[in-house]
């Protein structure tokens, strides 16, 4: 049989496409989706549903959803149907099915727990065109974009927070295509509807349970400043509402929803406030109705605000020239230099655009003694032979005294290409070898990481949400970056809003919003009009591109309207209910848009 040329199937699918568009019978949520596949490149000739190894499948999603699936089960007895959950990215969490035929056939197809069934693998099916779209579909037959999928009928509800209304995941039942799909969707609604229903009852335990420890904790003989919070909830007694204002209030809400978010952090933790004053935080469990309920934290702030510092033209700037000012910056930037100086291998840990690697290469300038740079990214492919390849040029590398080596996103490598780095890493005699720096995200590290342990220093690189001071130096300095005659400045509207921002994506975000508005031929001051909308929001989510694009829509429409809700819903012919819900999701408060 002669091969195909590459790119055929792929051509193929789109011809193919263009053919579904043409039918009028067919649906055009199907032939959305289908688009959606060739722009992913999925192949529709090839199931590629990828398997986590550490997916984490006992979510609270899975556990609420645990005893209404396990009463499903019992009543379809032996009936050839499927019962799955799912997270919101589209990773199978549960399946359920007593008919050992079905089992067999979901297997082949990798529709198992652990395994990603998303658009963008595995095209057009039922999770992932219910995540994709938001709302129940029911994908029959040759509706599947993968041709291994055709076989059957799935039937998938989207989870969403009962609350927040944000996408939690999505509810899936199964059969052959053989089978009986007529009450399917029925069913998949009812058994979704329970879910949410169980998340509701689970969310509002763990909210009364967290309001009887706050309770708790300020009724005491001595209360002091007391604060509860968990991911729906904060609650703040009167000595630290009053006691924390301003930047020092949102940078302490942040800190105490990570440390909250670790289950494994317990005692004490000192954190630096934008004022320069330190708040220290001890923290204790709510763990009434056997769930973690959210978090307890007794606060001491000591010191007095500092006055900040005098902001030059070019921006306030470390002693390697790096832009800020900010406390948890300049502790990051000195224990770097630090053990850097010291040829002690280094960790910094930090969330993507943080400034990890330009953090290294000011180092490698002002310290390295002329050696080269060496940026070592994750191998492509895992298999025997390309890590082979890339473990024997880290150790050729390493092997010159004189080279500053970083491996970039350690936080990426798979397990066994870990343990083979730990090993390698293990056997050098560092007298003799070059620098080590190595980079990865915190939520990716594990307490117990070995890797983590070969490292001499371990430096967090605080994210730019806890250094508001520093927004400003970094305004000005990408302006005068983009505009070097030094004619542009900011508004103090446009710089408030900036620092309101919560900086999902860190440096990396704030430049192209600052490149933006100094090549557009515009005025000299950045004003909040010239703003782009994404500084308008509050929620802390990376969107993806197509939610970027939904919320800049909502976000242009209420801007359009002076934030009337209603008529931006008629424009974008959506309901009020989907438009709230909406804005709830990305974070969008209308008051401030005006």
């Amino acid at each position: 049989m002669p091969r195909r040329p590459p790119g055929s199937s792929l051509t193929a699918a789109r011809e193919l496409c263009l053919e579904v568009t043409k039918d009028p019978s067919v649906r055009p949520l199907v032939v959305a989706s289908w688009q959606r596949s060739i722009e992913h490149e999925v192949k529709s000739s090839c199931l590629d549903a990828p398997y986590l190894e550490n997916a984490n499948l006992d979510s609270p999603l899975a556990r609420a959803a645990l005893p209404i699936l396990n009463r499903l089960h019992e009543q379809l007895a032996d009936d050839p149907v499927s019962t799955m959950v799912t997270n919101r990215d589209g990773v199978v969490l549960s399946r359920m099915v007593s008919h050992e035929g079905l089992t067999t056939r979901l297997n082949r197809v990798h529709l198992a727990p652990g395994h990603v069934f998303s658009e963008r693998y595995v095209g057009t099916n039922g999770i992932g065109t219910a995540l994709a779209s938001g709302r129940p579909v029911m994908i029959s037959g040759s509706e599947h974009y993968v041709e291994a999928l055709r076989d059957f009928h799935c039937a998938a509800v989207p989870i969403l927070h009962p609350t927040r209304r944000t996408l939690l995941g999505a509810f899936n039942l199964t059969t052959s295509l053989q089978g009986s799909a007529g009450m399917l969707m029925a069913l998949a609604r009812s058994v979704a509807g329970q879910i949410e229903s169980e998340i509701a009852a689970i969310s509002s335990r763990r909210e009364r349970a967290l309001f009887q420890d706050y309770m708790d904790a300020c009724s005491s003989v001595r209360p002091g400043p007391v604060l509860a919070l968990n991911r729906d909830v904060v609650m703040m007694n009167e000595q630290l509402s009053t006691a924390v204002t301003g930047p020092d209030h949102y940078a302490l809400i942040d800190h105490a929803r990570e440390i909250a978010d670790d289950p494994r952090f317990e005692g004490t933790r000192s954190i630096a406030l934008p004022s320069g004053r330190v708040a220290e935080l001890r923290v204790s469990r709510s763990r009434r109705e056997d769930s973690d309920a959210g978090a307890i934290f007794r606060v001491r702030v000591i010191g007095r605000p500092q006055p900040g510092p005098v902001v030059s033209v070019g921006g306030a700037r470390s002693s390697l020239g790096l832009v800020g000012s900010s406390r948890p910056w300049l502790r990051a930037v000195a224990e770097s230099e630090a053990a850097f100086i010291a040829g002690t291998w280094l960790h910094l840990v930090g969330e993507a655009g943080v400034g990890k690697s330009t953090l290294v290469e000011s180092l490698h300038r002002a310290h390295g003694g002329g050696g080269p740079l060496a940026m070592v990214e994750a191998p492509l492919s895992e298999s025997p032979h390309a890590t082979e390849l890339w473990l024997s040029h880290i150790n050729d590398l390493l092997a010159e005294p004189s080279n500053v080596v970083v491996l970039c996103d350690v936080h990426l490598l798979g397990d066994h290409v870990r343990k083979q780095l730990r090993s390698l890493l293990a056997r050098l005699d560092r007298t003799a070898t070059g620098q080590l720096v190595m980079t990865s995200q915190p939520s990716m590290v594990g307490a117990d990481d070995q890797l983590d342990r070969l490292c001499g220093a371990s430096v967090e690189v605080p994210p730019l949400r806890h250094r508001y001071g520093d927004i400003e130096h970094l305004v000005r300095f990408f302006l005068l970056k983009y505009r070097p005659s030094g004619e542009s400045s900011c508004s103090s509207e446009a710089l408030a809003m900036l620092q309101r921002c919560p900086w999902p994506e860190n440096v990396r975000q704030l430049e192209p919003v600052i490149r933006g508005f100094a090549r557009r031929p515009s005025g000299r001051i950045l004003r909040v009009e010239d703003l782009p909308p994404e500084c308008r929001v509050s929620s802390h989510r990376v969107l993806t591109t197509i939610e970027a694009l939904e919320r800049d829509a909502i976000l242009r429409g209420l801007m359009d309207r002076n934030s009337n809700v209603q008529r931006t819903a008629q424009d974008l012919g959506i309901s009020r209910a989907t438009i709230y819900r909406k804005m709830r999701r990305y974070g969008i408060v209308p008051s401030s848009l005006t």
